[in-house]
């Protein structure tokens, strides 16, 4: 039986990271969250708590995300690792993707695109638990060789075309900013169904999301027109 995916954190901004575990605690299948704030702390709860998958930044206050995954390469260590990185140069995706990193995911993230890495990092862990042997198929769903194929055309489950198309029609002016609140709004949707549709858009580059850092609480994601 597959244990719960448990995620560690690495990531120095506290309320960005709250956010991010906040999301996954909802991820189905999803076990204990934790929290790092710099590369000290992650060894720490990496030979701790034996995490299953890390979302791993690169920019640290004491080192860049790039040495911890050369150190886990070296040890062996079986963990997973995700970039979650404003870090788009070829340079250090390159090295990323030498580290064996499982997925890369430039900032600021699309959740809609962050839960397709869960599912995918859950299917390669049921099948290392389950399996003796591997179909070719199943070896490209391992190493990820289909998220590099064509996009998909059909629209996933929970996205309607027409809802699509009337949250899609409310950033017709580029200007336009909206969060998942104020389309709930608009369109007489729960809050949730709106942000699934904008994290979807956002993950098709129909739109853009970004992270608003306001005065005081936590940091807020604003949409606008791509």
């Amino acid at each position: 039986m597959v244990q719960p995916l448990t995620i560690l954190i690495v990531e120095d901004e506290t309320p960005l990271a709250e956010m991010h575990a906040e999301f996954i605690r909802q991820f189905r299948g999803c076990g204990q969250v934790w929290l790092a704030g710099n590369l000290a702390q992650a060894r720490v709860m990496i030979a701790r708590f034996k995490p299953a998958l890390i979302l791993l930044d690169n920019y640290l206050p004491d080192g860049e995300g790039i040495t911890l995954l050369h150190e886990l390469a070296l040890a062996h260590n079986p963990c997973g690792v995700v970039f979650t990185t404003a870090a788009s140069d070829m340079n250090t995706v390159s090295e990323a993707v030498r580290g064996g990193v499982f997925d890369y995911l430039v900032k600021p993230l699309s959740y809609e695109r962050l839960e397709q890495t869960l599912e995918r990092y859950q299917q390669r862990m049921l099948m290392l638990a389950t399996a003796t042997s591997a179909s070719q198929r199943q070896i490209d769903q391992m190493f990820n060789a289909y998220a590099r194929g064509e996009p998909k055309v059909e629209l996933p489950v929970g996205i309607d075309a027409l809802t699509l198309a009337k949250v899609l029609a409310l950033f017709a002016d580029s200007e336009t900013r909206h969060t998942a609140e104020t389309v709930a709004q608009e369109l007489k949707l729960s809050r949730t169904t709106a942000r699934r549709y904008l994290e979807f858009a956002a993950s098709q580059q129909q739109i853009v999301a970004e992270i608003v850092y306001g005065k005081v609480g936590r940091p807020q994601r604003i949409y606008r027109g791509s």
